[in-house]
């Protein structure tokens, strides 16, 4: 697993100007109208940007990785602003009672080049160096090969959940080779899309996301009216959250409460490790109890000493976050 403080935070990063702008559909199409929001309270990235800035002054160990990721909620909050969902929910939905819901790899490649290569630009702007550096080999290649990061992403989505295999190798790959810029970019598509459907299946059980297909990210404790310390799984990519066994690690899952040790830190006391001594794999969980304004995807990454202190344990990250940390 890679070193939480990477070369991709090495020097400081500044948010997109205003103008950034991410278009959608064909070279001849024009840009599509933002569209309204699908929750009540706003969109997801304005909600991660905001907690992500309420964090800076608190966690100075995440400050290069924080400040970079304010800029990227911005970029991704204009794609997102622009995905034809009902377009596009429409190419990608499984049959009825099929899951996951949504058959990512569906989504036509064609009409996202135009979109992705927007997205490139804007990250190039504000970005690291390594980030920027990556951003511009990219924008340098032709028109086909500037899609492989997106081909490579959409051809392993949902191995595991389709195969059972353990592709976390395969992911790292593809980190290396340019599968930050993907990841990203599929984010807020693919959210924006889950979004428009908020049921959820009463007996979901499995260790993946149940519109997506995607692994989990972090856990999240709350506590619920029927429910006290409720556990839920919180998805890698579109963010579902699902109901997940309290004493079971969702990668091999062993119940053994011996074998599934905790550990915190006083710096973030409200996020902690949850470990699995028999699959040697750990996940974050974060514990709304002890701090309800917590945005679980964002303050999972600001936790970057936990990732430390598992790397050296010889644990492996359920799922690395955007940033592969």
């Amino acid at each position: 697993m890679r070193e939480p403080s990477g070369e991709c935070f090495t020097d400081p990063c500044r948010a997109p100007g205003p103008s950034s702008t991410i278009r959608f559909g064909r070279k001849t199409s024009p840009g599509l109208e933002p569209r309204q929001p699908l929750t009540p309270g706003g969109d997801p990235w304005r909600l991660r940007r905001a907690r992500a800035i309420h964090l800076l002054p608190h966690t100075p160990h995440a400050e290069e990785i924080l400040s970079f990721y304010v800029g990227l909620t911005e970029a991704q909050e204009s794609l997102a602003d622009r995905v034809p969902v009902s377009d596009w929910s429409g190419l990608i939905q499984s049959r009825e009672g099929e899951f996951p819901r949504l058959r990512v790899p569906g989504l036509p490649l064609e009409e996202l080049a135009l979109p992705f290569r927007d997205f490139l630009s804007t990250v190039a702007e504000f970005g690291t160096e390594t980030i920027k550096s990556g951003a511009h080999a990219l924008l340098s290649r032709d028109d086909d090969r500037q899609l492989e990061p997106l081909r490579a992403a959409l051809g392993a989505w949902g191995k595991a959940e389709k195969t059972g295999e353990d592709v976390e190798d395969d992911r790292e790959e593809q980190e290396e080779d340019f599968y930050f810029y993907a990841r990203a970019f599929l984010e807020p598509i693919v959210t924006s899309i889950a979004q428009a459907d908020s049921s959820q299946p009463t007996d979901w059980t499995q260790n993946f996301c149940f519109v997506c297909g995607e692994p989990p990210q972090v856990a999240v404790l709350r506590d619920l009216p029927d429910a006290v310390g409720h556990r839920s799984l919180m998805c890698s990519i579109c963010a579902t959250e699902w109901r997940f066994q309290r004493l079971t690690c969702p990668h091999c899952r062993e119940t053994e409460a011996d074998k599934l040790p905790v550990h915190t830190a006083d710096s973030i006391a409200h996020v902690r490790v949850d470990a699995c001594a028999t699959c040697s794999r750990y996940v974050k969980t974060v514990d709304l109890r002890q701090d309800g304004t917590a945005v679980p995807l964002v303050d999972e990454l600001a936790a970057v000493e936990l990732d430390i202190w598992a790397q050296e344990q010889g644990l492996t990250k359920l799922r690395a976050n955007v940033l592969g940390l």
